[in-house]
């Protein structure tokens, strides 16, 4: 189904993109026909009077045809400048001293400070 719509729009596309041309006969001031192709007769298919400049029969050609379905389009310019804001802002010097490090403590499921520990005991290697 996809296929057939998609042949089918394929088709549409290219004969509006080509041009197609329209006949319009026009016998004693009404529509008569109207065909598509160019088509030259001398002669109308309704009365039989030949066509003239001035007389009761004429047919009008028009070409349809899509004109600018595929012009450039024109770039647009933008300004790409970032706008500057002066903000208000104020210098603040800190004089004092940093205050003295603090000592975070262990929580209570941490393993004891063993830096008193001899690494040999801490790594349970005993030599006999």
């Amino acid at each position: 189904m996809k296929k057939a719509v998609i042949a089918i729009l394929a088709v549409l596309y290219v004969t509006v993109t080509s041009g197609i041309t329209v006949n319009i006969h026009y016998c004693m001031g009404k529509l008569a026909s109207v065909e598509y192709g160019y088509d030259d007769h001398d002669a109308c298919g309704l009365c039989g009077m030949t066509e003239q400049r001035e007389g009761c029969c004429h047919t009008e050609y028009k070409l349809v045809k899509v004109d600018d379905a595929h012009q450039l389009v024109p770039i647009a310019d933008h300004n790409f400048q970032m706008p500057v804001a002066i903000l208000p802002y104020e210098i603040v010097w800190i004089d004092e001293a940093p205050a003295k490090a603090v000592q975070i403590s262990p929580s209570g499921n941490d393993p004891p400070d063993q830096h008193d520990t001899p690494v040999y005991l801490r790594n349970c290697v005993f030599r006999v």
